[in-house]
């Protein structure tokens, strides 16, 4: 795995502990896979190499700032604007010594 990768894995493992850490988080959207594999198959996703289901984490170039983007699925009794924005704040203010200036997108997929 490259430098880079790494870097790119320790920052969406950063996001997704600190967006399960927010209240009204139900939990981050699985994807497609996730869904697909038994709950035997899927484990950790560090362990599987696969970042977190639910977390982008992408860069337009080398030098320029990461891009995050975080979906989430929230609590029925929270109001979802609320939960996206603290969500938004939580992870900008995380990332803030490691990647300042990120470009934090927050999207609801859907309430329980």
């Amino acid at each position: 795995m490259t430098a880079a990768a790494t870097g790119r894995d320790a920052l969406a493992g950063t996001v997704a502990r600190v967006t399960a850490d927010v209240p009204g988080i139900a939990f981050l959207r699985p994807g497609l896979a996730d869904l697909v594999r038994g709950p035997a198959r899927t484990g950790a996703p560090r362990a599987a190499g696969r970042a977190p289901a639910g977390v982008r984490v992408t860069r337009a170039s080398g030098a320029g700032p990461w891009e995050v983007d975080v979906q989430i699925v929230v609590r029925r009794d929270h109001r979802a604007l609320t939960v996206a924005r603290a969500v938004r704040d939580a992870v900008t203010a995380a990332l803030a010594g490691t990647a300042p200036g990120a470009q934090v997108t927050v999207t609801v997929t859907n309430a329980l």
